[in-house]
């Protein structure tokens, strides 16, 4: 119900999990807000005329990649797919 609060005794662990899990959420819907504005920005008004450009060099071998990069290789798969669809 509105103004209800709970509380929940978590261990180190769980409340760094708890924590980095809200994060990554937040993160993840910015991340969809900002592709979907930029995807309505793109939006040509005339769909017959077209100029582009792509170069992605592709997804790192790293060791570990982070969540950053993730969204990184997202970000370049969705262009190349938009561009080469």
């Amino acid at each position: 119900a509105r103004g209800e609060t709970s509380s929940v005794v978590l261990d180190a662990t769980s409340a760094r999990d708890a924590v980095n899990s809200l994060a990554k959420t937040v993160y993840n819907q910015l991340f969809q807000v900002l592709v979907r504005r930029t995807n309505e920005s793109m939006a040509a008004p005339e769909p017959d005329f077209f100029i582009g450009l792509l170069d992605i060099f592709g997804f790192e071998v790293l060791d570990s990649n982070g969540y950053e990069q993730l969204c990184i290789n997202y970000c370049n798969e969705k262009l190349q797919f938009h561009f080469n669809d």
